[in-house]
């Protein structure tokens, strides 16, 4: 298991550069599924993401991996990242975006728990708190306790799941893996998964489609090697409240494209949601490494 090395400061720089890349990538994906099945969608991004990363690899010197029984770690962040997507594209098709949302962020939470619980990681009151004040301000801006009650709302909660367990199999890499080579692993078993279903469902697409789903795959191209970055090299209870800065980029961006704007209550939520990863960096600012 690799053991992270302390720098949580750069660990949250690069959670916070990947979420406003994810961001971007979910508010183009917005309009393009309404054009494409969910399945076909992933199976081409992940298409194009892989042979981005293969480039990336060889201009880098870094040999391109082959999946192996002997690295089922990777396979495993693999299966959890086609999962999690896959849960998260189908729910959006029934649960309102708010709700969808509100649930699908208990991920840090469950990160957090994980870290405790699975990689024994040293934990205080300072971090429960921070990542409390942090969902208590998704709460308020997605607000779901409106929403009726069904079956469907597991659907992004099991995202959160999957999400959280794909952070956390990430520590369990040999640390002799590039993070490239880990995320190329991890869109290799995505492309393979999504292609299987994809084949029952496929229908052509143009020109436009193909450039939404390139700026998509660009964007996640540049995500995922920092999101792997920021696992190994930090704790993980400490950079779960950071991946909660989505929500101020979704806020950002659905004012640019779409003119949403928010009211006191999400207003207070964004606020919210930054205290939350401040006060876990300030709590943690200084601590000398154990090691």
């Amino acid at each position: 298991m690799v053991t992270p090395t302390r720098h949580n400061a750069r660990a949250a720089g690069a959670v916070v550069l990947a979420m406003a890349a994810i961001t971007a990538s979910d508010a183009l994906v917005k309009g393009l599924l309404e054009e494409i099945k969910p399945s076909q969608f992933i199976f081409v991004r992940a298409l194009v993401i892989l042979l981005i990363l293969g480039v990336v690899l060889v201009l880098n010197n870094q040999r391109i991996p082959l999946p192996s029984l002997r690295q089922p770690w990777s396979l495993v962040r693999g299966g959890c990242e086609l999962l999690s997507t896959s849960l998260w594209l189908f729910g959006l098709q029934f649960i309102a975006l708010p709700t969808a949302a509100a649930l699908a962020w208990t991920s840090p939470i469950m990160v957090t728990l994980l870290g405790i619980v699975i990689l024994r990681e040293a934990n205080s009151l300072w971090r429960w708190v921070s990542v409390l004040i942090g969902f208590i301000g998704v709460l308020c801006v997605t607000r779901p306790w409106g929403t009726e009650w069904s079956l469907l709302l597991l659907l992004p909660v099991a995202t959160a799941a999957a999400s959280a367990l794909r952070e956390i199999s990430t520590r369990f890499i040999e640390p002799s893996a590039h993070p490239l080579q880990v995320a190329f692993i991890t869109v290799l078993v995505v492309t393979v998964g999504s292609g299987i279903v994809s084949v029952f469902e496929w229908q052509s697409f143009g020109w436009k489609m193909a450039g939404g789903i390139l700026v998509s795959a660009l964007l996640v191209s540049a995500a995922f090697p920092l999101m792997i970055m920021a696992v190994r090299l930090g704790e993980i209870t400490f950079i779960a409240p950071f991946f909660f800065t989505a929500i101020p980029f979704a806020v950002i961006l659905g004012y640019v494209f779409w003119g949403d704007t928010l009211d006191g209550l999400a207003t207070l939520g964004v606020i919210a949601i930054i205290a939350g990863g401040w006060l876990t960096a300030q709590k943690t600012r200084g601590r000398p490494s154990p090691e």
